[in-house]
């Protein structure tokens, strides 16, 4: 579990598997649904916060959807010229074997880029036996 910064669809690791992050970079969505980024996590839960934002100068609402194991846990609509991306950072706290999805599509006409980055903290399970502490 460490990794190197890559976008696309992949959870990376610090070295020592404290904190991690997953960086869509730039994608071009237009009027349908569209994969931003995909991770899933194993044993480890997660607690950090998403970033979106819209690249292209417009005044088209662009809508952002966040899903656990294929249920959309939070969508919002945002406008980057009358919002001047980057947004507030959404909290999320993601449990352990969750497929998180990240989509985003134009209510309007045309494509336009976007971005989603998730960075958090990892948490692990606490450990059972007889621990020498």
């Amino acid at each position: 579990m460490s990794g190197d910064t890559v976008t696309g669809n992949a959870l990376q690791f610090t070295n020592d598997n404290k904190y991690c992050w997953a960086y869509s970079g730039t994608v071009l969505v237009g009027s349908v649904a569209t994969n931003v980024s995909t991770f899933q996590t194993q044993s480890e839960y997660l607690v950090g916060d998403v970033s979106i934002f819209v690249i292209s100068n417009t005044t088209d609402n662009i809508e952002f959807l966040v899903s656990f194991n294929d249920i959309l846990i939070f969508e919002t609509s945002t406008n980057s010229y009358a919002d001047h991306s980057p947004y507030t950072p959404i909290p999320l706290i993601v449990p352990p074997f969750t497929v998180v999805k990240f989509e985003a599509f134009n209510t309007s006409t045309g494509s336009k880029n976007v971005a989603m980055n998730f960075t958090g903290k990892v948490g692990m399970a606490p450990r059972v036996g007889n621990l020498v502490e």
